[in-house]
């Protein structure tokens, strides 16, 4: 006679069915966008000193701008700038609260710096290292003085391109590049590995008028003071070593 098995017998739990085609869409890259509130007055401020900054310093320094001026990058560490600073920790813990950070880390501007594009001035499409999210805010727009391009992170995505039906727009998942038109006053974040580039300006007004002013800049993610967590078991490498370290 065969001995009754102590083991339980495993109940399957049925699956449902899914008998209706389903879509899920995956790989987002989140964009962010506000408009700052009484920004005429921020923006005269703020104008007033970039200006004095650039004749104090009109050679600048050159990254991805081409015949524009670009300031140093210590923008955030000066104090006549505090103001917009503020307003960009502001959308960061907005942003923190939408995506869900872990509630102990904050935000850190890494670096921050002014831009100034001329007639034809434009800046190359680039990313930005070791920055979790960058953007730009606009204080001084002209009629086509440039918008900021970006383009779709997953190229092959773009190998073999669908035929949409004339009628219908194509779906936002197909785009290959997205164009946001400069706004006064408005703020913009993304990732900072996201690729983009700021179109040449063409405004047709003269001098100054036509200068497309702007404020960009990086900013990481930090736990908070005390607040540290430990990867998981396995996951901790124990910290970074030099060479001198093994002696």
């Amino acid at each position: 006679m065969a001995r009754p098995s102590n083991k339980k017998k495993q109940v399957k739990t049925p699956v449902p069915k899914v008998l209706r085609l389903q879509r899920e869409l995956f790989y987002a890259t989140p964009i962010f966008f506000k408009d700052i509130e009484n920004s005429e007055e921020l923006n005269k401020h703020l104008l007033k000193n970039i200006y004095k900054w650039k004749n104090r310093d009109e050679k600048g320094i050159i990254r991805s701008n081409s015949l524009g001026w670009h300031s140093a990058v210590d923008m955030h560490n000066r104090k006549e700038y505090n103001a917009l600073t503020k307003e960009l920790f502001k959308m960061q813990e907005e942003i923190y609260e939408a995506e869900g950070y872990h509630p102990d880390t904050e935000p850190v501007c890494d670096n921050m710096w002014a831009n100034v594009n001329y007639k034809y001035s434009h800046n190359k499409n680039h990313v930005h290292p070791g920055a979790q999210w960058s953007g730009v805010y606009y204080i001084k727009t002209p009629p086509n003085c440039g918008h900021l391009w970006f383009t779709d992170p997953c190229g092959e995505r773009h190998i073999d391109i669908p035929i949409m039906a004339d009628k219908l727009k194509k779906p936002t998942h197909y785009w290959r590049e997205v164009h946001y038109q400069p706004i006064e006053g408005r703020l913009i974040m993304f990732p900072g590995w996201l690729v983009h580039e700021v179109a040449p300006n063409m405004s047709d007004l003269t001098g100054e008028k036509g200068w497309r002013v702007s404020v960009s800049f990086n900013f990481k993610q930090r736990w908070k003071q005390g607040k540290y967590k430990p990867p998981l078991h396995g996951h901790d490498s124990g910290g970074i070593i030099d060479k001198n370290s093994l002696k």
